[in-house]
């Protein structure tokens, strides 16, 4: 089997998103002056900083690039967590919403379909840089803001949702977000934590491989150097208990990644994630090992190189990527209310879809 060539044809999606992705530079007008969300904002235009280091652009001291080809990665990135959850936007039971909040949004493509899916709901995505598509639904808002803003949120009492997703590594203080989120949570509003785990799972499969396993080991070193830990410490369901969230809870699914099943649609999922996985080693690895770690850009470079084609040739192999994966795990609560409401559905083993790894659990659900 020719690895490469496995693979063009999902390479080859990457130059499709690009060619089809309208320009990033506006925000959606808003209706009237009165629906107007932006005076809400922590942030204006003049005080985003955009920087290149080593050809990747960047937002402030935020260790992730926010770049075209990153863009584009996201927009893949949504694509397959859209798929994991069955088409599901949210876990959560939304009973005519009127307000939903995406913290960190990217590129914005959940704010838009959630827009579509709950047109009489204010959809409001922020993030720290601009990069949103400006055709989007009339009910969609964007808004730059940093949720670490030291004077706390700039809403009231209002959001049914507030959710965050990929966003491993942004923060300083979980804690702080988690406590603005609740104070801006209706009664019976929920949060919705969605990120992948410290990759143990992953990892099973380079344990003898210590070139791969040192770059991780040194980039999670480099965010705890920064201030922002990367790993699933944020997922703790301890951190919402002990703000007053009740109802939490935590579920997980797993990515398959490679070619190792056998369905076919998951297969070809599989390998669509392992080309967004491969386009992202270098955006995980590069500012932090560069500015926290003391690498060369030249040592960055060769490391990532290695771990690419390592990560391919295991995953490719239908043999030694059998159960290969990245587990995805999803954090619930809701903000107490005297209301009946219900409690989040989390399906059991009868009525979800399961995909059996090598020792025959289940290993990916929908």
């Amino acid at each position: 089997m020719d690895e490469n060539d496995d693979l063009s044809d999902f390479v080859e999606d990457i130059e499709r998103i690009r060619s089809n992705t309208a320009a990033r530079t506006l925000y959606h007008q808003p209706r009237t002056d009165a629906d107007t969300v932006n005076s809400t904002r922590s942030l204006h235009s003049s005080d985003i900083e955009y920087i290149t280091i080593h050809g990747r652009r960047y937002c402030g001291d935020y260790y992730m690039p926010n770049d075209e080809a990153e863009q584009e990665r996201g927009q893949m990135l949504h694509s397959i967590y859209k798929k994991i959850f069955n088409d599901c936007l949210t876990s959560v039971p939304l009973h005519n919403p009127t307000k939903i909040l995406d913290v960190g949004t990217g590129t914005g493509e959940w704010v838009m379909d959630m827009g579509d899916q709950y047109p009489k709901a204010d959809v409001i995505g922020t993030d720290i840089a601009r990069i949103q598509d400006t055709a989007v639904p009339r009910n969609v808002f964007f808004e730059i803001d940093d949720a670490e803003y030291e004077d706390g949120w700039t809403w009231g009492e209002e959001f049914d949702l507030v959710h965050f997703r990929s966003m491993q590594g942004a923060f300083m203080d979980w804690k702080y977000v988690y406590r603005e989120a609740f104070r801006c949570l209706k009664p019976g509003g929920y949060i919705e934590v969605v990120d992948f785990d410290n990759h143990t799972r992953l990892m099973s499969y380079f344990e003898n491989d210590p070139d791969t396993v040192n770059l991780l080991a040194a980039v999670n070193e480099a965010s705890n150097r920064a201030g922002r830990p990367r790993g699933d410490a944020h997922l703790d369901p301890k951190l919402l208990k002990e703000l007053g969230f009740v109802n939490v809870s935590i579920s997980e699914r797993t990515i398959p990644t490679g070619a190792w099943p056998k369905d076919e649609d998951e297969q070809n999922l599989g390998k669509h994630f392992l080309v967004a996985q491969l386009y992202g080693v270098e955006a995980v690895c590069l500012r932090p090992l560069t500015e926290y770690m003391g690498w060369s850009i030249e040592d960055v470079r060769k490391s990532v190189s290695y771990v690419q084609q390592r990560m391919k040739s295991v995953a490719m192999n239908k043999e030694t990527s059998q159960g290969m994966g990245f587990v995805v795990k999803v954090l619930v609560g809701m903000k107490p209310s005297d209301d009946d409401i219900p409690e989040v559905d989390i399906p059991d083993e009868e009525s979800i879809k399961t995909m059996t790894n090598l020792n025959g659990n289940a290993a990916f659900k929908k």
